[in-house]
């Protein structure tokens, strides 16, 4: 199973710099800038991401007599002095949503002087610790495998263990492991905004939640910027943008609200969900303008990173099977290096210093920020993101409202829902059957199949986990946007809503 959520904790909404709310910019733009990646400011900062605050959940089943007394009561509560009465009370999936009052998304502050900036600063710091502390995470449980082999004292069994697992395994796991915390410490460290969180307070305590994310970033490297993901980036981006190509040619000039006195200009694409950008990047070496959307700041400093920071080829080795002793052949394949990244970013985008494409990214929830981007896009590329949705209709009417009459929308990726098992969480959870109607009432579909994929996958590992896949591309017709739904998302979800599409099985599937 797929882990339910791609890229992990949840990064805010980024704010409106423009009025399509992106920080697109040409890729390269700025001076010491490799990778062609601008990314919103720090939490906290002039023009940072933030997140409106709010109950979980819409108001419904309460009679009026109740209501009055009941938002009353909601307003001078937190968020998350509101998630824990839902959950002391049993509300939440199936079950009576709080009411809420008029001013539902107030953000600005409570009456103690809390402000949501706050609360974006605290969440990108925990991210940060979460990266610095893989080496005490991976060495506490070094040491409870090394209590486990020397559990065996039978005499006779001991005697059936290869030599290397009582004299060198754990030496050597330590070691790789040593290195996978000099990377991640680095994607902190290489940051200007990210170092000033380089060093973890004696009196923080680093969740669990996250440390799984921190190894869902090493495995996403993996498929995203190593030889070793070629085949799934082949089977699953491929597709997409040879669909891209032949629907959406860089000969026909982009027809987007945002084109508008620039003729001429090149088609505008958007890659949801993004991970560590490669999708995004593949775009604008073909030399469409292209934009990638993430909502884990996991995920996004390892963008950062590998946009940004890369000189060359192969510049590091990770091991990001090192702590992972089930399902091996060998007994030393978990300690296989993988190296990263297979190709330089600035190379292809920014040859000589001179950049050639256009590669953005946007931190924030996906229908926050490209909601109120009407018609701004020539085509939206989804892979393994439709089932990020706690509503897919809301991602329905999205894409229709930000896809411009005449552009693609092209998707890969199963319907595993990553909410479905979260039992106080919203989760609309569809057929292909039902699901189809409600895009084609805003697209045409043009192809449509089945085709398997896998996702992070370790392949000389004995445990693969195969989806099969809807495919589709479609158009957009002339239609208008119709219908409205609820909000879905409250501040306090949001940050420990997860992304993650792993091997594991947790929607942060490790999805």
């Amino acid at each position: 199973g797929k882990k339910k959520n791609k890229g992990g904790q949840g990064a805010p909404k980024a704010k409106a710099a423009s009025s399509s709310g992106s920080s697109s910019a040409a890729a390269g733009s700025s001076g010491a800038a490799r990778g062609q990646q601008q990314m919103p400011a720090a939490p906290g900062q002039p023009g940072a991401p933030r997140m409106p605050q709010g109950a979980p959940y819409p108001a419904g089943g309460y009679p009026p007599s109740e209501m009055a007394a009941l938002q009353q009561a909601l307003s001078m509560m937190t968020p998350q002095q509101i998630a824990s009465l839902m959950a002391a009370k049993g509300l939440g999936k199936g079950g009576k949503g709080l009411p809420m009052g008029d001013d539902e998304y107030d953000d600005e502050s409570d009456e103690d002087g809390y402000s949501q900036e706050d609360d974006d600063m605290q969440h990108f710091a925990d991210v940060c610790y979460s990266l610095v502390n893989y080496w005490p995470d991976a060495k506490g449980e070094l040491e409870w495998k090394e209590k486990e082999i020397d559990s065996i004292v039978d005499p006779e069994d001991r005697a059936l263990l290869m030599p290397v697992v009582t004299t060198s395994l754990l030496q050597e796991m330590r070691r790789c492991a040593r290195i996978n915390a000099e990377f991640l410490a680095m994607l902190v460290r290489t940051d200007e905004e990210a170092r000033q969180f380089g060093t973890i307070p004696n009196n923080h305590v680093v969740q669990d939640r996250n440390s799984v994310k921190v190894r869902t970033v090493l495995r996403q490297f993996v498929r995203d910027w190593a030889v070793e993901g070629a085949r799934e980036r082949d089977e699953q981006y491929g597709c997409l943008l040879e669909a891209l190509q032949r629907y959406i040619p860089l000969d026909q000039p982009s027809q987007t609200s945002q084109s508008s006195g620039r003729p001429g200009g090149r088609p505008r694409v958007v890659a949801p969900g993004s991970g560590l950008a490669r999708l995004p990047y593949e775009i604008a070496k073909l030399g469409y303008v292209a934009q990638g959307n993430e909502f884990s700041y996991h995920m996004l400093q390892g963008s950062k990173w590998v946009l940004n920071e890369t000189s060359r080829p192969n510049m590091c080795n990770i091991y990001p099977f090192v702590l992972s002793l089930e399902n091996r052949r060998g007994v030393r394949d978990h300690l296989r290096p993988v190296s990263i990244p297979d190709v330089c970013p600035s190379d292809a985008l920014c040859p000589g210093n001179e950049p050639q494409s256009e590669l953005s990214m946007c931190a924030g929830e996906f229908v926050e920020v490209y909601a109120p981007q009407s018609n701004a896009w020539d085509a939206v590329l989804t892979c393994f993101f439709l089932d990020t949705a706690k509503n897919v209709f809301l991602y329905i009417r999205t894409i229709a409202g930000m896809t411009r009459p005449g552009g693609l929308w092209a998707n890969i990726g199963p319907l595993l829902y990553h909410y479905a098992e979260q039992a106080d969480s919203i989760s609309i959870e569809l057929s292909w059957e039902e699901l189809k109607p409600a895009i084609e009432k805003y697209f045409d579909f043009k192809e449509e199949d089945v085709r398997e994929a896998y996702y992070t996958t370790n392949v000389s590992g004995m445990f693969h986990t195969r989806y099969r896949c809807k495919y589709f591309a479609a158009i957009r017709n002339d239609r208008p946007v119709e219908g409205k739904s609820l909000p879905v998302f409250g501040s306090q979800e949001k940050q420990e809503c997860n992304h993650d599409h792993g091997d594991g099985h947790s929607h942060s599937h490790s999805h």
